[in-house]
């Protein structure tokens, strides 16, 4: 095995060069990331490289490397993929993994796209984990939320939202102020947490283990106080991970979803699918009341100042209040708890920002946000006697 070039320290599985064109670009553009507090990387075949820098993709200009080639693309894939992997690359034409670089991990993933040509995406994630009282997301309510030692919270947003780095916050403070042990399953693996107080263990799909479910219900055998479940996106996942959090594990998901309410409707869909035998809701609802213990939702935003992105977000913590509504399929006043003390709607957090000095948030956030409602919006925002549910704003 040869020596993996200055500044990355990835355990290459694969029989490629370290010292490979694609290798070296890639290094070549990681380092600039670094400098730049970037967070992605793009690659397509025949295109020049691109980076993402505080949002914005930006072309990266070259004249020894003025286009990404097939050929780098392969390169890389030969030196991070095992022959197997490789193989089901080329059966599936797309793959993810990950590579260890000095202070960070590359999440990435490989494929077709614009007629057959290569395409690599890759986020930069620091090894540095942001602790929980930075990474934007009111930490003393993810705080609470965590104090319980069972049940199951999700995680929800789009792609590139925030998502894993509010879950490995909150992992990070339960390793470091809480006796246990801590499971996480990804694919591929994003953070890097190393045992403090709980001992941790990782398993990535494709290296340690070959899929999701196996991986589940292999974990849940050995009864971790903590399991992370990454996306889930199939009943069998979701499936496992409610049966997880029925017996006593603290699980944490993912789920592709926007709002609190929606990210509710969106694992009632993957449990159940789209055409659920009637009262079959009800008894999800009636399942989803004891086992659930909060969702956090959040999106990134684009800071006004030029100051990088930060999180909007709400938090639905699930209380004695909650769980009733859940169990009544009453998602109306689930929707009213969002404004109560103990939650935070989008709005109020938005409401929140507004207020804020340096404020990150103009007008044009607000009309993206809020579209026709941007009227109603900026008059709730402009009213200094604070945040007000609609009902209330409206009388």
């Amino acid at each position: 095995m040869q020596d993996a070039p200055e500044g990355m320290t990835h355990e290459h599985q694969g029989s490629g060069s370290p010292t490979s064109g694609g290798m070296l670009l890639l290094e070549r553009i990681v380092a600039l990331v670094k400098d730049k507090n970037g967070s992605d990387i793009h690659l397509m075949e025949g295109e020049r490289p691109r980076v993402r820098i505080q949002g914005d993709l930006l072309p990266i200009e070259s004249k020894d490397h003025p286009v990404v080639t097939r050929r780098d693309i392969e390169e890389i894939m030969e030196f991070a993929l095992a022959q197997d992997q490789l193989d089901e690359f080329r059966k599936h034409a797309d793959s993810d993994f990950s590579m260890d670089f000095e202070d960070a991990t590359g999440r990435i993933n490989v494929g077709f796209a614009n007629g057959r040509r290569y395409y690599l995406v890759m986020r930069y994630l620091r090894a540095n984990l942001i602790p929980i009282d930075k990474i934007g997301v009111d930490a003393d309510m993810l705080k609470k939320l965590i104090a319980t030692e069972s049940g199951l919270i999700i995680v929800a947003g789009e792609t590139s939202s925030g998502k894993t780095t509010t879950i490995a916050a909150m992992l990070d403070y339960i390793n470091h102020n809480r006796l246990g042990s801590i499971t996480t399953i990804e694919n591929p693996v994003e953070y890097t947490i190393h045992s403090d107080k709980c001992l941790v263990t990782r398993r990535e799909i494709g290296r340690d283990t070959p899929d999701f479910a196996h991986a589940l219900r292999a974990s849940v055998r050995k009864n971790p106080d903590v399991l992370l479940i990454g996306e889930v996106r199939d009943q069998e996942t979701a499936t496992i991970a409610l049966n997880a959090a029925e017996t006593g594990i603290m699980s944490f998901c993912t789920l592709h979803a926007i709002g609190a309410i929606p990210a509710i409707s969106r694992l009632q869909h993957i449990v159940l699918g789209a055409g659920a035998a009637s009262g079959g809701e009800g008894e999800f609802h009636a399942r989803l009341a004891t086992t659930l213990r909060g969702i956090i939702s959040q999106q990134l935003l684009k800071a006004v100042d030029g100051s990088g992105v930060f999180p909007i977000y709400e938090i639905l913590n699930i209380t004695y209040a909650e769980k009733n509504y859940l169990r009544q399929s009453d998602f109306g006043r689930l929707e009213q708890s969002l404004e109560t003390d103990r939650n935070i709607s989008m709005g109020n957090c938005v409401y929140r920002l507004w207020h804020q000095k340096p404020r990150r948030i103009n007008e044009d956030t607000i009309r993206r946000l809020y579209g026709d409602q941007y009227n109603l919006m900026m008059n709730r925002l402009n009213d200094l006697s604070g945040w007000k549910p609609l009902a209330a704003a409206m009388g």
